[in-house]
């Protein structure tokens, strides 16, 4: 039996009798393609894997979070944005949240955020977090909750972008391909073998 990849789940492999020493990687919706040469091992494909999706990354910083990096996440939006104000008990991504982006429960101190937004841009997710983070503050969407809102410096970019998926129709969401929005940076990157 041939020996597993490596690689996070939002990463597809696609194999190419036509490539002979370059692998290319580029975004499609919510995953990342590597078209590499039919007879590349997977300990290469593995290594250069590594290397292309970090610099895709950088070049387009996406959301694909464990639920425990989603936790120091909101952890670390809560400093930078509300001295710590909110200190949530945990956060975790939910399949079950399908008409909202996130939720909290205040009083247990309880945030999921629908597991949707995996894949989205950095600051997409980072709103969402930051939205459920003050309630867990303020209960209402007042001008106090609007306050803290606003020290968020790509709030309206991130409202834009969430308003434009609630327009997707919901079979684009349950077949979770996404391939209809259009990637912050749609560039493919390559390296030579």
């Amino acid at each position: 039996m041939p020996k597993a990849m490596n690689l996070p789940p939002n990463v597809e492999v696609r194999r190419s009798n036509k490539r002979r020493r370059t692998v290319s990687a580029a975004r499609e919706g919510n995953k990342t393609v590597l078209n590499v040469p039919q007879r590349m091992s997977i300990t290469e494909i593995e290594e250069i894997a590594r290397d292309l999706i970090n610099r895709m990354n950088e070049r387009d910083p996406r959301a694909y979070f464990s639920d425990d990096e989603l936790f120091k996440r909101a952890q670390e939006l809560s400093a930078t944005y509300l001295f710590s104000k909110a200190d949530p008990k945990s956060v975790a991504w939910s399949t079950r949240l399908t008409s909202t982006w996130g939720i909290c429960t205040p009083l247990e101190g309880e945030i999921r955020i629908t597991s949707r937004l995996q894949g989205m841009p950095q600051y997409v997710l980072d709103y969402v977090l930051l939205h459920e983070l003050v309630h867990l503050v303020i209960n209402d969407h007042g001008k106090d909750f609007e306050s803290m809102m606003r020290t968020f410096e790509k709030k309206e970019r991130a409202e834009g972008y969430l308003d434009a998926l609630d327009e997707l129709p919901s079979s684009v969401w349950s077949s979770g391909s996404l391939g209809a929005i259009p990637a912050e940076s749609n560039e493919e990157i390559s390296r030579g073998a």
